[in-house]
């Protein structure tokens, strides 16, 4: 006799057991209001990361409009101020595509680019004063000062790295 046959034979004796019906809908309506939690937190986290990027771009939107709209502050104070700023801005960022392309290391370098992340927060902070207190003379001239420094750091930077290039070919040469 095969398995097949016994069981056939024997099913009655075999099926005694009933289930527990109350235990399966007690374990089913659990797992079902587990599931309802799972999702009323994942809803939550997705709401959480709509509202950082949301606040992430309105920042970077913020920021990026506070500097295109330091040439809009001179120009309603003063147009011939705007058109030396504008100068000065298309000269400074001359300076650092020509910065991008030399192949230079940074720590070598006496003048640091620290000096000029303190002049660019200068210049933020004397904008933000212009907007807020108006045109004074001095802090006009100050933020026309402080482009100014900001130009000639980066060009002592572009001189120290030709200085450098150049001992580094005259070295190779003897």
């Amino acid at each position: 006799m095969n398995i097949e046959e016994y069981i056939r034979k024997n099913r009655n004796q075999m099926d005694v057991e009933h289930p527990d019906e109350d235990y399966l809908w007690t374990g089913i309506s659990h797992s079902i209001s587990k599931k309802k939690n799972r999702s009323r937190f994942l809803a939550l986290k997705i709401a959480a990361a709509a509202v950082v990027i949301i606040a992430l771009s309105i920042i970077t939107y913020q920021v990026t409009s506070l500097r295109s709209n330091q040439q809009l502050i001179l120009a309603n104070i003063d147009p011939d101020l705007a058109k030396q700023e504008a100068q000065f801005q298309h000269q400074i960022k001359a300076y650092y595509q020509v910065l991008q392309k030399t192949d230079y290391d940074k720590d070598q370098l006496a003048t640091s680019y620290k000096d000029l992340e303190y002049i660019d927060t200068l210049i933020i902070k004397y904008s933000e004063d212009l907007n807020t207190y108006g045109p004074n003379p001095k802090l006009l001239n100050s933020l026309m000062d402080l482009y100014q420094k900001k130009i000639k750091l980066l060009d002592r930077m572009l001189n120290e790295i030709e200085k450098q290039k150049r001992y580094e070919n005259a070295k190779t040469n003897i």
